[in-house]
């Protein structure tokens, strides 16, 4: 039956070294739970499965915005309504708290967490139900043809696949130099947020660089920015809820 969960085993760490004990301990199969807007879509409609999941939320470390030499430190499980009426972040740092109250809805904010909001998978509706594309494993992509519903789709940068990532946040954290912490098994690695996104042509099977067993601990915003003038722009086809046609910064 959709929009009933099937039922897993549910995990609690309160460190981000328990949840990649977990991880690994699981053998890959624990899914990571950061604010459940991606993650329960999936669940319910039963189009992924897993036997367990790694609920992040009890680990204080991963949230949060601490001022560092200028710039910013955002925990990963920060909520995007935090992140938009964050003082510091609406002072200095306008063009992501913009972005970030531009997401979905104000309960959509209220939960989802700028972290998620970078890791969520693509919102093409041949993907998310079951259609056997290139991205799920297939050999065709049916959005990219004559009759496909492709509204919200790639126009440039396609390589087979057309779906795109629907982060609103991505673009103002790439305007803002921004880069990424994961931790994993092999220690931590910081990624520019311009390069944490992966084109299909490089991996058609994943929309970003996270490796197995990682974890998105935090953002970190550089001072160089800081108090710039800047320009945001999401068109939708409504004001709220709906995923951009087209986002610039």
């Amino acid at each position: 039956m959709k929009d009933m969960m099937p039922l897993f085993e549910l995990y609690q760490p309160d460190s981000v070294e328990g949840a990649l004990d977990l991880h690994e301990r699981l053998g890959g199969d624990g899914w990571l739970l950061a604010g459940g807007q991606d993650s329960f879509d999936w669940l319910k409609n039963r189009t992924k499965r897993t036997g367990a999941v790694i609920d992040l939320n009890g680990i204080a470390a991963l949230k949060g915005v601490r001022e560092v030499d200028g710039g910013l430190e955002i925990g990963a499980l920060t909520t995007l309504t935090e992140v938009e009426n964050h003082p510091v972040v609406r002072e200095k740092f306008g063009l992501l708290a913009t972005a970030a109250g531009r997401v979905a809805s104000p309960q959509i904010r209220n939960a989802g967490t700028i972290g998620g909001n970078l890791c969520q998978d693509t919102r093409c509706w041949y993907y998310r139900y079951g259609v056997n594309c290139y991205r799920a494993g297939g050999n065709m992509c049916y959005a990219d043809t004559p009759e496909g519903q492709n509204r919200e789709h790639a126009i440039f940068g396609a390589s087979r696949c057309v779906a795109v990532s629907p982060s609103d946040t991505a673009t103002a954290l790439t305007a803002l130099d921004a880069t990424l912490v994961i931790r994993g098994p092999k220690g931590e690695r910081v990624v520019p947020v311009s390069e944490f996104f992966v084109g299909p042509a490089i991996d058609i099977l994943h929309m970003n660089s996270l490796k197995s067993g990682e974890i998105l601990v935090a953002i970190r915003v550089p001072a160089t920015w800081a108090g710039a003038s800047f320009y945001f722009e999401k068109v939708a086809d409504r004001a709220a809820w709906d995923f951009a046609l087209l986002s610039i910064a």
